[in-house]
């Protein structure tokens, strides 16, 4: 068991707990904590690194051994949090089905211990996609919101390739759906026959 003691770092509780939380999710550009408890002076707290820390909304729960006396215990210490990440934001409203562009959107770092929803990554190649729904001006951009533009939409007319063995055969179908590159979905043959292919490019798919 690996134990630090902050007296002996000469560090406040609340500045290792800051340091630990740091070092346990650099993803974040920014943390702030504020502890819900205080303890008396003749109380030893150290964080306890072989538990991992438990977050919530709002909230996050440190393991740590207390020592009072000469009464040694596992516990957990409260601490308020909020959590800030670089994210994109839309710096223009985006209608249905509107193509995404990389000048729609800049960089901010806001607090995401709240939100609901997964937000992009700043890496995200928002080129490929558009927006599933209207989102606002100053809107976080968040998966759930978007999606591929489709490479294939409904009555477009592609070759389906079939293999059977060495045998490649490969037919006109009408797609019944839409689709992205790597998606299955369906199709209806000129003998009208349903069947599902995988989108390899706006013209060709493969029945598997």
């Amino acid at each position: 068991m690996i134990l630090l003691s902050v007296q002996l770092l000469g560090q406040s509780f609340e500045e290792q707990v800051l340091k630990y939380f740091h070092k346990e999710f650099p993803e974040y550009q920014k943390i702030e904590i504020q502890l819900q408890q205080k303890y008396l002076t003749d109380e030893k707290i150290v964080i306890d690194y072989t538990r991992s820390i438990k977050l919530g909304k709002g909230f996050a729960f440190i393991p740590v051994i207390a020592t009072k006396g000469k009464k040694t215990s596992p516990s957990v210490v409260s601490v308020k949090v909020q959590l800030f990440k670089k994210l994109l934001v839309a710096s223009k409203d985006y209608e249905r089905k509107e193509l995404l562009h990389s000048s729609g959107f800049e960089e901010k770092i806001l607090d995401v211990t709240q939100i609901n929803g997964n937000p992009v990554k700043t890496d995200f190649t928002v080129l490929d996609y558009r927006a599933k729904a209207f989102t606002k001006k100053g809107e976080i951009l968040f998966e759930e919101k978007i999606e591929k533009i489709p490479l294939i939409n409904s009555g477009d007319k592609v070759l389906a390739e079939v293999r059977n063995g060495n045998v490649l055969v490969t037919t006109e179908a009408i797609a019944r759906q839409q689709g992205s590159a790597g998606d299955l979905i369906e199709f209806v043959s000129l003998g009208s026959k349903i069947f599902k292919a995988r989108v390899i490019n706006a013209t060709k798919v493969v029945v598997e």
